[in-house]
């Protein structure tokens, strides 16, 4: 028989069990509730640490893939690039940009650039060169402007350009340095286009791009030359057209024309009209171009000069390309013994396409072979 206190003690005991149970139970789920929590918590930690490591990793291909470049406002695009020309050279003068020039070693052309755009509408280009940029001797490189433009580009036909860049005259000077198959352009290039100036220009193509125009007025005092020596402006106008394009030999080929001109009224009336044409028939392309300019000085008697060039460019295969150049240019038509002619032979060998490339070209002064005014120049391009 069970004593009253120790019934007492078990009716207690059941009572504060019952009470009990609820609290226990609701602790219980509390307690698997934050660990569940907790887990989830841990399991984000660790999925985040695993990409970091991951992403800290060096790139397998780290050495193949692209440098970038981190736009310093609000481009849309940036490019850093530009190329080097260097040159081995040997013998005498051809022609006149030669003279007085030994053997020699030359950093022809080593050229930074950066280009960018904002959107769609709006470009621009900033361009130095460390070289020589020049065939005539030079003591002390520095570095010189080359291009310098902004561009507005909303409409493929009208577009604007303002800064210094080349002027629309002449097929071969506007050709770039890297695209151009020989060392050299040719005498009559180098004399009588205007280079780079500083100006406007509005340029544009129509007739899915076949036909291709620009127009500009430019100071006319060269580059690199913030003066005008009066209020008048030089102007340049080029328009140039694919008169045929087609397959030949499984490649494209085109039959195109061009036709330029400039007129610089200070501080001596100067003009120039040139024509071109260009007929590509894989493996063979054949250029020709033909220049002419008149000054017309404060005092004394107008000077007439001209000159004309003919390239063949034969392709052997996608590595190695034959090139061979006659040219002739007369400094002074009024007068006899101011011709110069001069016939190029080169050999080009694309290491990697266009951007390693090794070139030879011999000159020969007055298209004599050996005659003592003759000169072979090496080149190795690198574009980055």
């Amino acid at each position: 028989m069970v004593q009253p206190h120790t019934r007492r003690f078990i009716y207690s005991l059941a009572i504060f069990s019952l009470l009990a149970i609820p609290g226990f139970a609701q602790a219980s789920a509390t307690i698997e509730e934050r660990l569940a929590a907790l887990e989830k918590q841990v399991a984000t930690l660790s999925a985040e640490n695993t990409a970091l490591r991951e992403a800290a990793k060096p790139a397998k291909d780290a050495k193949d893939a692209p440098a970038t470049v981190q736009a310093g406002g609000k481009e849309s695009k940036l490019l850093l690039g530009g190329f080097l020309h260097l040159h081995a050279e040997s013998g005498s003068a051809p022609d006149s940009r030669f003279s007085g020039i030994n053997d020699r070693f030359l950093v022809r052309r080593a050229r930074v650039n950066v280009r960018g755009s904002f959107g769609k509408d709006f470009g621009f280009k900033v361009e130095s060169d460390f070289g020589a940029n020049s065939l005539s001797a030079v003591t002390g490189y520095r570095a010189q402007l080359t291009d310098l433009y902004v561009e507005w580009l909303a409409h493929p036909e009208a577009q604007l350009r303002l800064g210094q860049f080349k002027t629309p005259f002449g097929w071969e000077q506007l050709m770039s340095d890297t695209a151009n198959p020989f060392t050299e352009r040719s005498l009559p290039s180098d004399r009588l286009t205007v280079s780079r100036q500083i100006g406007v220009m509005l340029f544009g193509s129509a007739a899915e791009k076949r036909v291709e125009y620009s127009a500009g007025v430019f100071n006319g005092n060269g580059v690199n030359n913030s003066n005008n020596d009066t209020d008048d402006f030089m102007a340049a106008a080029r328009l140039a057209a694919t008169v045929w394009s087609g397959k030949h030999n499984d490649k494209a080929a085109l039959w195109s024309v061009g036709v330029n001109a400039f007129g610089d009224e200070a501080p001596a009336r100067r003009t120039g009209l040139g024509f071109d044409t260009q007929l590509q028939l894989h493996p063979v392309t054949l250029r020709a171009e033909w220049l002419t300019n008149t000054l017309d000085p404060v005092t004394g008697a107008d000077v007439d000069s001209d000159g004309w060039s003919l390239a063949a460019l034969w392709s052997l295969n996608d590595q190695w390309q034959l090139a061979a150049r006659y040219e002739t240019y007369d400094s002074n038509t009024a007068t006899g013994g101011n011709e110069t002619d001069t016939l190029t032979l080169g050999l080009n060998w694309f290491i990697r396409r266009n951007d390693i490339a090794v070139s030879l070209n011999y000159l020969a002064g007055d298209a004599k072979f050996g005659g003592g005014d003759d000169r072979l120049i090496g080149r190795l391009q690198l574009v980055f």
